[in-house]
């Protein structure tokens, strides 16, 4: 993850929500807002699980849990936009076909999960492909994807337990939509979900302020 080692395994959310929390205490940081985007979404998902008294609101953005919405993105439909999430599952075949290819592969993906292209610029897109570029990035990013099967068991198991803390739910209008709150309402007894206009998939970068808004005003509610 950008400049941070790679590791070869421990992708799950549960191990990386653990991860974490080893961060946190050597950091002495015992009370945190939290807020998890796209796959981060699981990890923090898993944190709230695990950590409850830790965690003072969670926020989720453009992400929905494996059995409460996110298996439907892995079925072909017309038009799939998401067949990533079944593709990177079986990784060495993902790099074998797309190492080499990183700068095609985020083109497709910010042309396509975007409301604004253009939002991204040049220099940034450039930071994405070089981090992807590095030795085993490819395969570390599509791990992600790959531990799904074992997150849906670890959800499956965290469900029995509704999340106390309040949380809100975001999507971009052109990304996930109402998707993320239907899917994290489930979760929890206290959640609310907002959808960001002229956003997709990319919301921190195509309305950072209208974002920036909806977090600071989340977590200053008393």
């Amino acid at each position: 993850m950008g400049g941070s080692g790679i590791l070869p395994a421990g992708y799950d959310k549960r191990t990386m929500a653990t991860d974490l929390h080893g961060l946190l205490q050597q950091l002495n940081i015992s009370k945190i807002n939290l807020v998890g985007y796209d796959l981060g979404g699981g990890t923090a998902s898993a944190f709230t699980s695990l950590f409850p008294e830790m965690v003072n609101k969670a926020v989720f953005i453009e992400y929905a849990p494996m059995g409460y919405g996110y298996e439907q993105g892995m079925k072909p439909v017309r038009n799939w936009q998401a067949w990533q999430l079944s593709f990177f599952t079986v990784p060495d075949v993902a790099v074998q076909f797309i190492a080499g290819k990183e700068r095609e592969l985020l083109a497709w993906y910010f042309w396509h999960w975007s409301y604004n292209p253009d939002a991204i610029s040049q220099e940034e897109f450039e930071i994405y492909v070089r981090q992807l570029q590095k030795p085993g990035a490819l395969r570390a990013g599509f791990s992600y994807f790959a531990s799904v099967f074992d997150d849906e068991e670890q959800v499956k198991e965290f469900a029995q337990t509704k999340l106390k803390m309040p949380v809100l739910a975001i999507g971009g209008e052109r990304g996930s939509n109402e998707y993320v709150y239907q899917g994290i309402k489930q979760l929890g007894e206290d959640v609310r979900g907002e959808v960001v206009k002229k956003a997709g998939h990319w919301i921190a970068d195509e309305q950072p302020e209208e974002l920036s808004k909806l977090l600071l005003n989340f977590f200053g509610e008393k």
